[in-house]
């Protein structure tokens, strides 16, 4: 199934979409990991050693308080320590409210141990109190081993706090770092993951498009075969079969040109052969005699037949040209006779004119694969057109010359020059460019389009190149 380019948008889109969403996701993941560690040690690490000072302090002053009791049995000492010790004991008891189980489990063991000293004390004070005699160097001794055996939880229950603390702190640190590794990977793959989606997508889109440019630039410049095969987007596809039913539909428009122009060209040769004939046999006096006038009028139609016949035989010959039934004789020979033949042709008109005609043609150029008569044709037409758009007194050369194994043939002039924006188009048929003033010329546009026919069928190039203010040069190239 073929995408369309609406479908391969929104894909494109989705993919990027979810991209963005993926690390989104995980970037919340590792926010909530860093909030879970940064929550555990203000929540409970913190107070755990908050609590575990107030208790060693709380249990510092009963041990004072308590130890002048014993000494001084004053009433207030024992407020006192009856203070402390509540305090103490509401600090455990808060401590194991918001305790994880294993600071919980210490905290226990602390107040157990609080519970074994207090009982101590007390029972010590009831003998005080009975003024009766009592071991009191054991219960001192008994009493220091709870209250020891107090600190030491609390120191391991600190330390144990501590090192908790640090091993999240390391552990928010390792996350911190791999978060910034992730980040980096994970930007540096969605980077080339959207390139890549953008690329493949565009790709897809300007590939076809460009080749149905190539194809308008093609059917501009009068190729017209149909033969565009793009199978996606299902959109461009249906552009291009409309493309090749446009030129399949040119073509038939072309060919029915070109028939026409070949059947009209073949139906006029006969009768305007025979216009020739006859006015020739009326001007040698054939009929009988003609006055000066006639005999004028009869040298006008008798050009103007000649002009016609030659105009339907260059409408035939660009018919067989562009239908490929042009017959070519090729053989080695060399260019510099048909430049000399098709310079003295043209002497008349250029003795007429006034015009300096001047040819450079070197020794020794090597022969060429042609057909004598066609190329003699396009070196007509060239040459013709230079003198013809040639002011009077003007100049005109003729140029060859031998560049990487081809041979350059050069027609330059000082006529008006070509417009720029009919430089590509002057070879076309029926197209004439368009010169200025005095210098405008009547044509039918056709021998530029054979030369150009002729000079590719023998595997050359044409093009015309402006010079202002000093005429055009058309140069064509042949390979030996």
């Amino acid at each position: 199934m073929r995408l369309s380019l609406f479908s391969r948008l929104v894909i494109g889109y989705l993919a990027v979409f979810a991209l963005v969403m993926a690390v989104s996701l995980y970037a919340l993941m590792k926010l909530r990991q860093f909030d879970d560690i940064t929550q555990s040690i203000l929540e409970t690490d913190n107070p755990v050693l908050d609590y575990e000072k107030k208790l060693a302090d709380s249990l510092l002053s009963e041990i004072r308080y308590e130890r002048k009791f014993v000494i001084s049995k004053d009433e207030a000492l024992y407020r006192e320590f009856v203070k402390f010790k509540g305090d103490f004991e509401r600090y455990v008891g808060e401590a194991l409210a918001m305790a994880d189980p294993k600071a919980a489990a210490t905290f226990a063991e602390v107040r157990q141990e609080h519970q074994r000293y207090q009982e101590l004390f007390s029972k010590e004070m009831t003998r005080l109190k009975m003024r009766q005699n009592y071991p009191q160097a054991w219960y001192g001794t008994e009493k220091s081993k709870a209250v020891d055996h107090i600190f030491e939880v609390l120191d391991r229950l600190k330390s144990d706090t501590q090192q908790d603390t640090y091993k999240k702190v390391r552990t928010l640190a390792d996350a911190g770092g791999k978060a910034r590794q992730a980040a980096l990977v994970i930007t540096v793959a969605s980077m080339i993951f959207i390139l890549v989606i953008s690329f493949v997508i565009t790709r897809s889109i300007t590939k076809p498009i460009a080749v149905l440019k190539n194809k308008t630039r093609e059917i501009a410049q009068g190729r017209l075969d149909g033969n565009l095969q793009i199978s996606s987007p299902p959109e461009i596809r249906e552009l291009a079969a409309a493309f090749n039913l446009m030129c399949q539909k040119l073509n038939e428009l072309e060919k029915m040109k070109a028939d026409f122009f070949a059947s009209m060209s073949h139906e006029l040769r006969t009768p305007l052969t025979s216009i020739k004939e006859g006015t020739g046999l009326l001007l040698e006096g054939v009929g009988g005699a003609t006055t000066d006038k006639q005999q004028r009028l009869l040298t006008i139609v008798a050009e103007e037949s000649h002009r016609l016949i030659s105009l339907v035989n260059s409408l035939l010959d660009l018919s067989k040209m562009e239908a490929g039934m042009m017959t070519y004789n090729f053989e080695k020979s060399s260019l510099a006779p048909l430049i000399t033949k098709a310079v003295v042709e043209i002497t008349p008109l250029i003795e007429a004119k006034e015009i300096k005609l001047e040819t450079e043609i070197p020794a020794g150029l090597p022969s060429v694969k042609m057909d004598r008569e066609r190329l003699l044709q396009a070196l007509r037409n060239l040459i013709g057109n230079a003198v013809k758009f040639t002011p009077r007194a003007g100049r005109v050369r003729v140029a060859v010359r031998s560049i990487d194994d081809k041979l350059e043939v050069s027609v330059w002039d000082t006529g008006p020059g070509i417009a720029p924006e009919n430089l590509k188009t002057i070879f076309d048929k029926f197209h004439q460019g368009t010169h200025g003033g005095a210098f405008s010329a009547n044509g039918t546009g056709l021998g530029l389009a054979i030369a150009k026919h002729i000079v590719t069928s023998h595997g050359g190039q044409i093009w015309a190149e402006n010079h202002p203010a000093q005429g055009s040069t058309f140069i064509f190239i042949l390979p030996y």
